[in-house]
C-alpha cells in the first residue's frame, strides 16, 4: 500500500506531465490562432508545472526525519509548500486580469479552427479530472498542499473553459469575449489563492484545535472509570501527521502514584492507538466528598455566577493541612481585566472562609 509521502508525490508527478502536455498544445494553438486567451491559458499551466514540482519537493522535505534542530520533525513544511502555491495562484489570476483588461477595450482578431475547440475541451475535461482526483487525495490523506494544488486545477479548467466559450463566440457569432471572460475567471482565481492564503497562513500561526479532534480525544479519556474529569486539553500540530498534546485529568486524593503512572501511560497509549496524538498527562486531585468540601465548592460556584466571562471552574482541591485551596478558572477571551476577575473572586471567597487562604490560575479558553 503506498504511503502518504508516496501518494502526494504520485499526484505531484502527474500534474506535471499533465501541464507539460497542455503548455505544449495550447501553445501551438495560441500561436497559430493568434489567440491571446489560448497563450495565457498556457502561460497559467507553466505555472501549474512549477507549482506541482514545488508540491513534490515541499513533501519530500516535510517528511524528513526529526533531527537535533527539529526535533518535532519537518512536517510544516507542507503548510509552506501550501502558501507558496497560493501566491503562485494569485500570481498567475493577477497575470489574467494585467493580460485581458486591454483586450476588453480593445479586442484582437483571433482564428480558430474546429480541431482547436475539439483541443480546448479535451484540455478542459482532463484538467477537471485532475482537480478531482487531486482534492479527493489531498482530503483522504490530509495534505494542505495537494488540496491546493487541486483547487488551483479546478479554477485552471473554468479558465480553460472560458477560452472555450470565447473561442465559440468568436468562430460562430464574431463576438470577440475573450478579454471580458478572461478577466472575470482571474478575479476568481485571485478570490481562491486569498483563501488558500489566509487558511494555510492561520495554520502557521497556530489554530484552536478541531472540535472533533477535542471530543475524541476527551471522550477516550473520561471512559476510565477512575477519571473524573479531562481539561485543559492542548494540541499542536507539526504537519498534517505529527500532532502532540497535553491534558490535565482529575483523580481522587487517595490513587497512589503507582496507580496513577499505570492510568497514565493506559490512557497516553489509547489516545495515540485511536487519534496518532503523543500526549503528556498532568493530575488534578479530587478531595473526597464530605460536606466541609462540598459547602466550600457550593459557595466558590455562586460566586463565580456573578462573573459570565468564567466558562469554567476545574481541578479544585482544598488542603486542609496548608489551609490552601486551589482551582482554575476558564475566562472568555473577551475578557479584558484577567486581573480584576481573579482579585474579586479571592475577595468574595476571603468574607465567605477567612480560615482559607487561595490559588487561582488563570486559563484560556483553548479547547
Amino acid at each position: 500500500m503506498a504511503t502518504r509521502e508516496q501518494k502526494i508525490v504520485k499526484v505531484g508527478l502527474l500534474g506535471i506531465f499533465l501541464n507539460l502536455f497542455l503548455v505544449i498544445i495550447k501553445g501551438l494553438l495560441g500561436f497559430f490562432s493568434g489567440s491571446i486567451a489560448i497563450l495565457l491559458d498556457a502561460l497559467n499551466n507553466l505555472t501549474d508545472i512549477f507549482s506541482a514540482a514545488v508540491t513534490v519537493v515541499g513533501t519530500k522535505l516535510a517528511t524528513r526525519a526529526p533531527d537535533k534542530n527539529h526535533p518535532y520533525g519537518h512536517g510544516r513544511l507542507e503548510d509552506l509548500t501550501a502558501f507558496l502555491i497560493g501566491l503562485i495562484i494569485f500570481a498567475a489570476g493577477f497575470n489574467a486580469i494585467v493580460e485581458a483588461a486591454p483586450k476588453i477595450l480593445a479586442p484582437e482578431t483571433a482564428h480558430y479552427s474546429p480541431l482547436s475547440l475539439v483541443l480546448l475541451l479535451v484540455a478542459v475535461v482532463l484538467k477537471f479530472l485532475f482537480s478531482r482526483h487531486a482534492r479527493l487525495v489531498g482530503k483522504q490523506i490530509d495534505s494542505t498542499s495537494l488540496v491546493a494544488t487541486g483547487t488551483d486545477a479546478f479554477f485552471d479548467s473554468l479558465l480553460t473553459f472560458s477560452t472555450f466559450l470565447a473561442a465559440i463566440s468568436s468562430l460562430f457569432f464574431s463576438v470577440n469575449i475573450e478579454g471580458l471572460v478572461g478577466a472575470v475567471i482571474g478575479a476568481f482565481i485571485i478570490k481562491n489563492s486569498l483563501e488558500i492564503l489566509r487558511d494555510t497562513a492561520r495554520s502557521l500561526v497556530g489554530m484552536r484545535a478541531d472540535e472533533e479532534l477535542i471530543k475524541k480525544i476527551k471522550k477516550i479519556i473520561t471512559r476510565f472509570p477512575e477519571v473524573e474529569g479531562a481539561y485543559d486539553l492542548m494540541v499542536h500540530n507539526y504537519g498534517p501527521v505529527d500532532l502532540y498534546g497535553s491534558i490535565h485529568i482529575q483523580v481522587r486524593d487517595d490513587m497512589t502514584a503507582k496507580e496513577i503512572h499505570r492510568l497514565s501511560r493506559e490512557i497516553s497509549a489509547k489516545v495515540y492507538d485511536k487519534l496518532g496524538v503523543v500526549l503528556t498527562i498532568g493530575v488534578y486531585a479530587k478531595n473526597a466528598e464530605d460536606e466541609k468540601y462540598v459547602k466550600l465548592k457550593s459557595d466558590l460556584e455562586a460566586v463565580l455566577k456573578n462573573y459570565p466571562e468564567v466558562l469554567q471552574m476545574h481541578g479544585f482541591y482544598a488542603d486542609q493541612k496548608s489551609r490552601v485551596v486551589a482551582f482554575d478558572l476558564v475566562l472568555d477571551f473577551s475578557c479584558q481585566d484577567k486581573e480584576r476577575v481573579k482579585s474579586e473572586v479571592i475577595k468574595s471567597l476571603k468574607k465567605l472562609h477567612p480560615e482559607y487562604s487561595y490559588q487561582i490560575t488563570l486559563d484560556l479558553d483553548i479547547s
